[in-house]
């Protein structure tokens, strides 16, 4: 039986879209897989808690947590269930807010003509 892969899917802006998964192999080691949507032919196999940095890296790129798959020895993806993030990442860090503009025309004046000295 194949292991159960936590599957993550990044969407392009043109319609295309690209996956990484892993699955817990229970002795330490993970195997990752990755391709485009539906077609995981890339595999390699790391410590799981280098897949789980991975994870947390992905969903800072903009991957989201899909479910959980099965993927055969051709890439070939099943999904089998939809579920939110993995509970063992750390929650991703947001992406702080620009910085807010301010309007500095008050301090320099109120001259009509456009011209500050």
């Amino acid at each position: 039986m194949s292991p159960l892969y936590r599957l993550y899917r990044y969407d392009h802006g043109d319609g295309t879209a690209k996956e990484w998964a892993y699955a817990d192999l229970g002795n330490g080691t993970a195997q990752i897989r990755w391709g485009p949507a539906g077609r995981l032919r890339q595999c390699q196999s790391k410590p799981l808690r280098i897949a789980l940095e991975r994870a947390r890296e992905k969903t800072l790129k903009g991957y989201v947590a899909i479910g959980q798959a099965d993927i055969d020895a051709t890439g070939a993806v099943a999904l089998l269930s939809r579920e939110g993030p993995d509970p063992r990442l750390p929650p991703a860090v947001p992406t702080p807010d620009p910085k807010p503009t301010r309007d500095i025309t008050a301090l320099l004046g109120g001259d009509d003509d456009g011209f500050y000295f």
